[in-house]
């Protein structure tokens, strides 16, 4: 039964890694052709014939053309008898011994139209001639068949007309690139001694690069050998000097002596070789060649992949002898640790530095980790601060999820062992050292904040100050509440540590917002302790109406600003004038409502705090407001109560305020920090 070529061709699925494949075909078809052939070792030769078409649709830095086909021309035994039925017949076994398929033909035409065929050679002693063209449409078309005057081996295979679109557009690449991608393909070759000479050409910016001299700077490291579950493996270990532009160190996956689709990346196998590697006080490239009869038989026909799982299939099922690329990454990752464990110790070392570093600085709520040797140690190394704070947020969530299980499940057994409450008294630890973490994180953002507090107060470089809503917005952003802001997001703590409990927050809003008083009066910030009354979009409450048990009123002035009147030089203006007219809005205007008609009542028994913070005090006003009634705090801060309103005033500046949230916090600091 005969099976048409076209039907084969159609079932080659090209991929984005295989830009060359045809072409590498090629070669490895010559190579076996030369190890058939008995001429001297030394006479063994193929040459690539580079043909350049059209620029790439996008062009590149280099400037380089596409490729429209090759010609591979090689002096083995060429197309004899036994050579030419084995072309004619698909999935021919001739060469097996060599691990072709049968079938790296059909990859050509999965890309090139035109496949010509011409080759001298001497069987039955005579030199013949056979000239043939290869397509899926007409098969084998024989131009030629003759004896031959010329009287040397010689086989000119010549691909052209390159039709694959995504081929054709991915094959700008340079002649060192292809040739490094035929170094690569025919590894295994020249580990074996079985590589021709191998010249490659392009005409068009008339370079040479010969294949071998490419191995001059390669040397095998070390050969070593695994059994896996039933299955024999062996990998090659080569190291190239770092130099140039390569960043990487490589596994290659080999069948039949070739090696199989892309390189993977040697840090997606084990992220201690993510960098060169420190031999002697050399430092190298690996290149890791794996090969194995499993490997062989389980390659695509193609060659461009293998008929083997990623990872590990689902343990529930009998898989157990099935083999995943995961299995085999896995024993290679152990023996290459083993193999250069001075390195992998000092890389491990630095990875534990560099982590406990990261959560010191950048991470406190990871603290708890910092002396867990076993969370460390597991630490893959080189990661990105993004990849390692994923990592650690796992690592951290599944241990707490752990521990809080197993306290759930402490108080719902009956059964109360020895060994149960020792164990839930690790896991006790456990979660409090997590608890603290969260505190130290937490911390870390407040310590953050006050710093930038800090800065805020300070002349920028012109000379001005930051605006009134700059710091402002530092404690609690504009047009903001409570209810829209989760409890790490304002900064109220920076003010009195008990405000962050406040139920109502409205920020820089006109009291008729609230109280649909006829005032265009603002002020900065209103707090509303428990406040039944604010059931609205920047408030809510258990209630909608009735009687506030406290209000405070914040008054902040802009940092470099300190007049209260349009002249900044009259110091004649008393503190409670920036807040106290608020709180009379709500005490004496007979219509107080929040926006939706809902009654506020404000008496005056209720407690009232007003704040009013500065960017600096001037004797003539402090001496101003002493002579009305404010008194001086051994804190440097200015206050006053008018009880028969239940009214507490105090006056700070804004330094004031930051030093009275450092003094409050440093010890908190001190203990999370540095202990």
């Amino acid at each position: 039964m005969e099976v048409p070529v076209k039907n084969l061709v159609d079932t080659v699925d090209l991929t984005r890694d295989d830009i060359l494949l045809p072409m590498l075909e090629c070669i490895v078809n010559s190579i076996i052709s030369l190890q058939k052939s008995d001429i001297p070792e030394e006479e063994k030769k193929i040459q690539i014939q580079i043909s350049r078409g059209e620029y790439p649709r996008l062009l590149n830095i280099e400037n380089i053309r596409t490729i429209q086909g090759y010609k591979i021309i090689d002096n083995g035994v060429g197309f004899n008898k036994s050579n030419y039925e084995s072309f004619n017949t698909p999935f021919s076994q001739i060469n097996s011994e060599y691990g072709c398929k049968g079938i790296g033909r059909f990859t050509v035409l999965a890309a090139f139209q035109d496949y010509t065929v011409s080759s001298n050679y001497f069987e039955d002693g005579d030199w013949l001639k056979r000239i043939f063209k290869f397509s899926a449409e007409k098969e084998i078309e024989i131009l030629e068949e003759r004896n031959s005057d010329e009287t040397v081996w010689n086989t000119n295979i010549s691909i052209s007309n390159c039709y694959n679109e995504f081929i054709l557009e991915n094959s700008a690449l340079s002649i060192r690139s292809i040739a490094e991608s035929i170094m690569q393909h025919c590894f295994i070759f020249y580990l074996n001694n079985a590589l021709p000479r191998i010249e490659l050409i392009d005409f068009e910016t008339e370079e040479i690069e010969v294949i071998n001299e490419l191995f001059q700077n390669v040397s095998k490291e070390k050969e070593r050998e695994f059994d896996l579950k039933g299955e024999k493996f062996k990998f090659y270990i080569t190291k190239t000097p770092k130099e140039g532009n390569r960043k990487n160190n490589y596994l290659y996956y080999c069948a039949n002596n070739r090696t199989v689709s892309n390189a993977r990346n040697l840090k997606n196998v084990n992220s201690l070789f993510s960098y060169p590697i420190l031999i002697g006080n050399s430092y190298y490239f690996f290149d890791i060649y794996m090969v194995s009869e499993f490997l062989n038989k389980k390659v695509f026909k193609t060659r461009n992949g293998f008929n083997i799982p990623k990872e590990r299939e689902n343990q529930l099922y009998n898989d157990n002898g099935i083999i995943s690329f995961q299995d085999i990454e896995e024993k290679l990752s152990g023996i290459i640790e083993k193999e250069y464990e001075d390195f992998v110790k000092k890389a491990k070392q630095k990875s534990i530095e560099n982590t406990q570093k990261y959560i010191r600085e950048k991470a406190p709520r990871f603290n708890s980790f910092l002396k867990n040797e076993s969370i460390l140690n597991a630490v893959p190394p080189h990661l990105s601060e993004d990849k390692l704070e994923e990592y650690l947020y796992k690592v951290s969530f599944n241990a707490r999820k752990n521990v809080e299980n197993n306290i759930d499940k402490f108080i719902k057994s009956k059964e109360v062992s020895e060994d149960a409450i020792n164990q839930i008294i690790d896991d006790i630890k456990a979660k409090t050292a997590y608890d603290i973490d969260n505190l130290a994180d937490y911390m870390m953002r407040r310590k953050a904040i006050i710093k930038l507090f800090d800065k805020f107060l300070d002349a920028d470089e012109k000379g001005k100050y930051k605006l009134e809503e700059d710091v402002h917005n530092l404690i609690f952003p504009l047009g903001f509440t409570n209810n829209d802001l989760s409890y790490e997001n304002h900064n109220l703590w920076l003010l009195d540590e008990r405000f962050v409990s406040y139920r109502f927050i409205a920020s820089d809003k006109s009291i008729t917002s609230f109280s649909q008083i006829k005032s265009r009066k603002e002020t900065d910030l209103i707090l509303v302790d428990n406040p039944p009354m604010f059931d609205n979009p920047i408030s809510f409450g258990d209630r909608n109406s009735g009687e506030v048990n406290s209000m405070v009123i914040f008054e902040f002035k802009r940092p470099g600003d300190v007049a209260h009147q349009k002249n900044k030089n009259d110091y004649r203006w008393e503190f409670s004038e920036l807040v106290e007219p608020y709180f009379d809005e709500f005490l004496y205007n007979p219509i107080k409502k929040n926006y939706k008609g809902n009654q506020v009542v404000l008496r005056e028994t209720t407690p009232k705090f007003g704040y009013i913070i500065l960017d600096m005090i001037p004797d003539m006003l402090a001496r101003y407001n002493k002579n009305k009634g404010w008194s001086l705090t051994p804190f440097g801060t200015y206050f006053k109560i008018i009880a028969n309103l239940n009214l507490h005033l105090e006056v700070m500046t804004f330094r004031q305020l930051v030093d009275s949230s450092k003094n409050r916090h440093n010890p908190f600091f001190d203990k999370l920090f540095n202990s």
